[in-house]
């Protein structure tokens, strides 16, 4: 097997049997990621579809000396958000042209899905502002479920610094948090400390 920095350069060229090899690397992990943001089998399967649909359609534009996990980790981010977006507007629409009458839409229901709504678009706002390193191991740890001796592995590194730079992540993070004033909603969510 290529090494992801091979795949990515034979994708660029519009290499097909890259791409598949790309995508049997990466649907499960990108699934998972979806599936973990929505909770809905369906959904999950639909922006999978769509997250390698972009890469696909941008491969010309891929940077290849960047981490390829924090780009297609944010395309995926990317597409949650404009899912609750969507979702948001179309409910609100229905409520409003009192489409929605035999099953009212939980006032709660809707407060929630704004609140994860606030909540993803600020997360990625303070995982933009981590380092690239920081990311990169954070990422691997949260969102891959990968262990602190696997990423230690993968990047070569000590598996002390893996836990430093996780230490020093989630500490930018519930700094991020503490700013804006939405800490509760970390708590109340259970997120990632």
């Amino acid at each position: 097997m290529e090494n992801i920095t091979e795949l990515l350069v034979r994708i660029k060229n519009a290499d097909e049997s890259a791409f598949r090899q790309f995508f049997d690397l990466y649907v499960k992990k990108v699934y998972n990621f979806l599936f973990n943001h929505l909770r809905d089998k369906a959904e999950a399967e639909d922006l999978t579809q769509n997250v390698f649909m972009k890469i696909w359609n941008n491969r010309a534009s891929i940077d290849i000396n960047k981490s390829f996990d924090s780009y297609i980790f944010t395309i995926a981010h990317h597409l949650v958000i404009d899912f609750y977006r969507e979702k948001n507007k179309h409910l609100h629409s229905e409520f409003s042209k009192g489409l929605v009458t035999d099953h009212p839409i939980s006032p709660l229901t809707a407060e929630d899905a704004i609140n994860k709504h606030q909540f993803e678009s600020l997360y990625h706002t303070a995982l933009e502002s981590l380092p690239p390193k920081r990311k990169e191991i954070f990422l691997m740890s949260r969102h891959l479920g990968m262990s602190n001796k696997q990423i230690a592995d993968q990047l070569q590194i000590s598996v002390k610094t893996v836990e430093n730079q996780m230490t020093a992540a989630l500490k930018s993070l519930k700094d991020h948090f503490n700013q804006t004033e939405l800490i509760f909603l970390l708590i109340s969510l259970n997120y990632f400390f």
